[in-house]
């Protein structure tokens, strides 16, 4: 269950607050704060200032043919 959830969150990430380039920028909006905060906490997201940055381990949630697993 714990991945399905990330992997929702990963794709609202990368719909509403990705900037195209890897980076997520999250607009100094609360949601997208906490949502940066939770995906760096699974290592899937580097944090930087205003956002982070897709580690490999979140571009491989991202992709659904890469059968990633924790």
């Amino acid at each position: 269950m714990t991945l399905e959830i990330l992997k929702a969150l990963a794709w609202m990430c990368e719909q509403y607050i990705s900037e195209g380039n890897g980076y997520l920028n999250h607009k100094a909006m609360y949601a997208g704060e906490l949502a940066v905060e939770v995906l760096a906490a699974y290592g899937l997201v580097e944090p930087a200032p205003l956002g982070g940055r897709w580690t490999n381990k979140g571009m491989l949630l991202l992709d659904d043919s890469s059968g990633f697993s924790f």
